[in-house]
């Protein structure tokens, strides 16, 4: 007998949903790979998933690459 696959309900916040469309073609296909490991609850190496609030069911993912810098803000001069 075939093993039943459990999916997990993902929802997408505004602000993700633009930097995804700003992503070229190939880091959206990278993009979603890992949404669809997280999805089905597969184990996928660089992928971090944390829970938010344990006692209502949210989880958090996070996507880990070795160019992660690239996306994150750079720190104000200071004087």
């Amino acid at each position: 007998m075939a093993r039943k696959q459990t999916f997990l309900a993902a929802e997408w916040s505004d602000l993700w949903k633009e930097s995804y469309a700003q992503l070229s073609t190939e880091r959206q296909a990278a993009c979603d790979k890992a949404t669809i490991s997280l999805i089905k609850q597969a184990a996928s190496p660089g992928l971090y998933i944390k829970p938010i609030h344990p006692d209502k069911h949210y989880s958090e993912a996070r996507i880990k690459h070795d160019d992660i810098s690239r996306y994150g803000k750079k720190p104000a001069k200071r004087n």
